[in-house]
């Protein structure tokens, strides 16, 4: 079939490669032309196998996942792996290692694998869509392996998915957009999905370890996954990284992540911005998700916010971006090089919205010298 997708499936569970192969015959395209047991059955015939995308377990006998993807990464650089782990905190440490270890991105397995209805709803919900989007596209480099370098771009990466375009997009010259105000950066709010890990330590450890704003990030991941993240990322970064927690006050040099599952807006109440944590509906299939933040980000902050859209797969972050922009507020977007994937930034550049395209290496420095210009002190 022309439009066939060769999919590898690597699992030591033979229960979880059979609710597998049934949950993607609702996709006829998708197809299963090997199962490896383990991670040295995957690396020993990727090659011979070909396949298009590569389903990767995470805990297995003879090799786990995160060695399988470093040695299938040594022969193909090309074919997306896409994690697939349990939700828990093992199994999320192990797929964030799995991601710098050069892995696509990750999907969390069904609780409760045993009821088959409601495991089969989960994997096409969570991993399937991922399957289409990694391999209905434009061939795209996956991430390298990655070793946090503040002073290091992440490699090139070509092609996006194929998305819609959002509905909100503005006819040239009539954008009704307020006038950018040049003065001060009261917040930075950054939007990003997959290859957020990546680009996040680049940003964050490339601005100074004294930042005079508070910080607030929407990525895109589970319950567990953020808590994980924010600690690698302090560890990596030097910057006081953490989840939010409700009601807590917006400090300057704090950098507060979403949780998994919860979205991330904030409000000024009495004078004091703080964070507000909610379990509303769905935005863009995601929670959290980023076009609430930045819409709250606009309502309080206005034109002193500055919004930055990272890669990610999507389109989440675009009618945020509106409403900063129509507040006067700037907005940087990650430019196509340097995105894993060029979705959601994608979508804010091709929208108008983006005041700035800039390479990921580039970001921390502009964030420095733009904050740095409406501040009486001085950044080092």
């Amino acid at each position: 079939m022309s439009n066939e997708i060769r999919v590898l499936l690597c699992d030591d569970s033979a229960v979880m490669r059979r609710l597998l192969r049934a949950s993607m015959q609702s996709e006829p395209c998708l197809n299963v032309v090997f199962e490896a047991e383990n991670g040295r059955e995957a690396v020993d015939n990727v090659k011979s196998v070909k396949p298009d995308v590569i389903i990767m377990d995470v805990e297995m006998p003879v090799m786990d996942g995160v060695d399988a993807v470093r040695e299938i990464r040594k022969l193909s650089r090309s074919v997306p792996i896409i994690m697939f782990s349990s939700l828990t905190s093992r199994g999320a440490e192990a797929s964030l290692d799995a991601i710098e270890a050069g892995a696509s991105d990750f999907a969390t397995k069904p609780v409760g694998a045993g009821h088959i209805t409601k495991a089969m709803a989960s994997v096409r919900r969570e991993l399937i869509p991922k399957l289409l989007q990694w391999t209905r596209r434009a061939p795209i480099e996956p991430p390298v392996p990655f070793k946090f370098d503040a002073k290091a771009t992440l490699p090139p990466h070509n092609g996006t998915p194929t998305q819609h375009e959002p509905s909100f997009v503005p006819e040239p010259g009539k954008r009704g957009f307020a006038a950018t105000s040049s003065g001060q950066v009261n917040v930075l709010g950054i939007g990003v999905s997959t290859g957020g890990p990546q680009a996040l330590a680049t940003v964050l450890g490339g601005l100074p370890k004294d930042f005079p704003i508070p910080i607030v990030i929407a990525q895109h991941m589970p319950p567990v996954f953020t808590g994980l993240l924010a600690d690698r990322l302090a560890s990596q970064t030097g910057h006081k990284v953490r989840e939010a927690t409700h009601g807590e006050e917006l400090l300057a040099g704090n950098v507060l992540l979403a949780p998994g599952d919860y979205h991330l807006r904030v409000i000024r109440d009495s004078g004091v911005v703080r964070a507000q944590l909610d379990q509303g509906p769905l935005e863009n299939s995601c929670r959290p998700a980023v076009d609430p933040l930045f819409t709250s980000l606009a309502d309080c902050y206005g034109d002193r916010a500055l919004g930055l859209v990272l890669t990610g797969m999507g389109q989440d972050g675009a009618f945020g971006s509106k409403r900063l922009r129509e507040r006067g507020a700037h907005v940087f977007a990650q430019d196509q090089e340097t995105s894993v994937v060029w979705g959601m930034p994608g979508q804010v550049v091709k929208a108008g919205l983006a005041n700035k395209v800039l390479p990921i290496g580039q970001m921390a420095n502009e964030i420095t010298r733009m904050v740095r210009a409406g501040q009486p002190a001085s950044i080092t």
